[in-house]
């Protein structure tokens, strides 16, 4: 029992990798979209997410639609290595690709792992174009922020961002989108 027990105590390797299997958002059939990202003019790469359209299809459809439509020239506004790195940012207001704000729609799913993107918002049912993607998990988040989808590809071009980042918050140097869209 006592070998049994210790399996899965909080620090357990077996217990932090069987909780996060059990957290696994993807599904057949969701969207892809990229993200080709620069720093200066040096392309670091693609970072490639499937949107989960089968669990938030309000916030797959408007990060979707950002992709194809808005996020193009768009710059990581703020990031802190260890946490996420955001985007996403239009002028003073945080409306959505549809020019509203949109109501937060499962809030249980939990942000365990790094490149999860994060909509960012001002409180509840306040979602819009800005969001995160986290560089590790951001329980404290859980509950308050909705995620919409997860990278599936480049994260390497996602260690980059996250080296771009201080502890201050803020991003060092020109980093920004200058292509995105459906995959």
């Amino acid at each position: 029992f006592f070998v049994i027990k210790n399996m899965f105590n909080k620090s357990s390797f077996l217990a932090r990798n069987f909780s996060t299997a059990m957290l696994n958002y993807r599904a057949a059939g969701n969207p892809q979209v990229f993200l080709r990202v620069a720093q200066g003019e040096n392309v670091l790469g693609d970072l490639v997410f499937e949107l989960y359209e089968d669990k938030v299809p309000g916030l797959a459809e408007n990060f979707a639609t950002l992709a194809e439509e808005k996020l193009q020239g768009n710059s990581f506004h703020s990031g802190m290595a260890g946490l996420g790195i955001s985007a996403g940012r239009f002028g003073e207001e945080n409306h959505s690709a549809f020019d509203m704000r949109l109501p937060d729609e499962d809030l249980q799913l939990r942000h365990h792992k790094r490149g999860l993107i994060s909509m960012t918002n001002n409180g509840e049912h306040t979602n819009g174009s800005e969001f995160m993607i986290t560089f590790n998990e951001a329980r404290f988040l859980d509950g308050y922020q909705v995620i919409c989808g997860e990278l599936v590809e480049g994260d390497a071009v996602l260690a980059k961002l996250e080296e771009a980042c201080n502890r201050h918050g803020e991003v060092n140097g020109d980093v920004r989108i200058v292509d995105s869209g459906s995959k």
